[in-house]
């Protein structure tokens, strides 16, 4: 009789999970990110894919991704003629995902590996896994502020318990196919989470750690506007028009 460890990882094992890649100038880190999800995502599911979405990158990138699908059967490229946004290639990855369940990671390859692995081993434990960081210190005091408030900003007014929208949270694919998605900002998941949590949809928050980066470009201006224009109508059309 097998003990209940041995039965978590043969239930893990039958899982199947799309990773969603987006990726905008990042020879420099893609490769080595892209290497590390097929060697971490291989120890835990015997089925998944790579999905790198380009968005119109203007460096190596493009070449570098087209190299990894050749050499990896497991990897699968889109190439977005120019740059959209990361919420057009998370809505472009889930209508290409082949897989059971779904999962953002950069294309820089901030989160290290074992916090993917335990990731992975959460899939299946609820509809929605949401990803928190666990420990924020590898960032700068300004992004962890600005993080913390548009955190406590969102639950305030949805209503929710969520300890961090923008983290590498893993979704039932059948859901994310359904949901409503209208932005192309870096607001995309906050959209995501909020509208399958009006649904009711079961989560379990799940911590993971990452590496120091080069930074984001979260906080440029116009991303700024963009997600403070997405929170305005999400707003609207949760709260006041019911529309989820």
């Amino acid at each position: 009789m097998k003990n209940l460890e041995e039965l978590v990882e043969g239930i893990n094992m039958k899982k199947s999970i799309t990773i969603f890649v987006p990726a905008y100038n990042e020879e420099e880190h893609l490769e080595k990110a892209v290497k590390r999800y097929d060697r971490v995502a291989r120890s835990v599911v015997n089925d998944y894919e790579i999905l790198i979405v380009d968005d119109g990158s203007k460096d190596k990138t493009p070449v570098i991704a087209d190299r990894l699908a050749r050499h990896y059967s497991k990897v699968r490229v889109i190439h977005n003629p120019k740059n959209m946004g990361l919420g057009y290639g998370f809505r472009k990855a889930v209508k290409l995902a082949r897989k059971n369940y779904f999962i953002y990671l950069t294309g820089e390859g901030e989160a290290k590996d074992e916090s993917i692995k335990s990731l992975f081993q959460h899939m299946g434990e609820a509809d929605i896994v949401i990803a928190y960081l666990s420990d924020s210190r590898t960032r700068r005091l300004s992004r962890r502020i600005i993080s913390r408030v548009y955190t406590e900003i969102l639950n305030v007014l949805f209503g929710n318990r969520v300890k961090y929208y923008n983290g590498h949270s893993i979704y039932k694919t059948s859901l994310l196919k359904k949901v409503k998605m209208t932005t192309n900002s870096f607001a995309n998941q906050s959209e995501v989470l909020i509208r399958l949590l009006k649904k009711k949809h079961s989560y379990i928050h799940a911590p993971y750690q990452v590496a120091k980066t080069k930074g984001t470009t979260l906080f440029k201006f116009k991303n700024m506007i963009g997600v403070g224009k997405t929170v305005m109508k999400l707003f609207w059309e949760i709260n006041i028009k019911r529309d989820i």
